[in-house]
C-alpha cells in the first residue's frame, strides 16, 4: 500500500521537479546577426546606454543569439543590469541534470534540475564567448535580493570549459537568498572604459532546492522506506 501511495505521490510531484531555469539573454530574436533585441530583463546602467554586438556564446543550453562587449559609459563604467522575479518570472529554460559550466575556482558545475518560483536559495551564472580579449580588467558582478547579496570578480579571459579546452561555459557565479519578495537584481561592471571593457551574453538563474512538495514526496518516500513488515509467526 505504501508503495502504491508513494507512486501516485511521485507522478503528482513530477511537475515539482520538472528541469528548469530563468534565461535573461542580452539577445532575443534567436539569431547571430549584428542587430539584438534585449531581454525585458536585461537593461544597461549608470550611463551606458548602448553595447558593440559580438558571436554567440555557445554555452551548454544557450539559444542563439548575439553577445554584446563594451559600452559608451563615460563618467561611470560600462554597466548591465538583469532582473529576475522567482515570483513572477516564470521558468524559461529546461536543463535537465547536465554539465554547464565551472565555478570560480575551476571546478565542474552540473545544473540541479529544480524548478524556481519559491522563495530560497537561487544560483546565479552568467556566461560570454570564449574570449582572450576583454581588456578591461577583471569584471565586477553584484548581486542583491532584499537584505542578501554578494559581489565577485571575474577574468573573463580565463573561465573556460575545463572538459574541451578553451570555449565558452556557464561561470557560477554564487548563490543568493530569494525572500519571497524582492526579486534578484544582478549588476555587471567593467574593470575600466577599455574598447573590450566586458563581455555578455546572458544571465541564468536556477533554484539550489526542490520546491517544498517535492521534499514532502522525498519526505514520504523516507517514511515509507523506514516501514518494515512484521515477521511472520509459525
Amino acid at each position: 500500500m505504501c508503495r502504491t501511495v508513494l507512486l501516485a505521490a511521485l507522478a503528482m510531484g513530477v511537475a515539482s521537479w520538472a528541469p528548469a531555469a530563468f534565461l535573461v539573454q542580452v539577445d532575443t530574436d534567436g539569431a547571430d546577426d549584428g542587430p539584438f533585441t534585449p531581454s525585458p530583463n536585461f537593461t544597461f546602467g549608470g550611463d551606458t546606454t548602448t553595447a558593440s554586438s559580438s558571436v554567440t556564446s555557445v554555452a551548454p543550453l544557450m539559444p542563439v543569439g548575439d553577445s554584446i562587449f563594451g559600452g559608451n559609459g563615460v563618467n561611470e563604467l560600462d554597466t548591465y543590469v538583469y532582473r529576475y522575479d522567482p515570483t513572477s518570472d516564470a521558468d524559461n529554460l529546461a536543463t535537465g541534470v547536465t554539465f554547464l559550466g565551472v565555478d570560480l575556482g575551476g571546478e565542474e558545475v552540473f545544473s540541479t534540475g529544480f524548478a524556481g518560483g519559491e522563495a530560497g536559495p537561487y544560483r546565479v551564472y552568467a556566461a560570454w564567448p570564449g574570449t582572450d580579449t576583454v581588456s578591461g580588467g577583471e569584471v565586477g558582478y553584484s548581486v542583491v535580493s532584499g537584505a542578501a547579496s554578494f559581489d565577485v570578480s571575474v577574468d573573463q579571459n580565463t573561465a573556460n570549459d575545463p572538459r574541451n579546452g578553451f570555449g565558452d561555459v556557464w561561470v557560477l557565479l554564487g548563490v543568493i537568498d530569494y525572500d519571497g519578495s524582492s526579486g534578484i537584481l544582478v549588476t555587471q561592471t567593467a574593470g575600466q572604459n577599455t574598447f573590450v571593457s566586458m563581455r555578455s551574453a546572458a544571465v541564468m538563474f536556477e533554484a539550489a532546492v526542490p520546491e517544498p512538495s517535492s521534499l514532502a514526496v522525498l519526505a514520504l518516500g523516507i517514511s515509507c522506506g523506514s516501514i518494515t513488515p512484521r515477521r511472520r509467526l509459525s
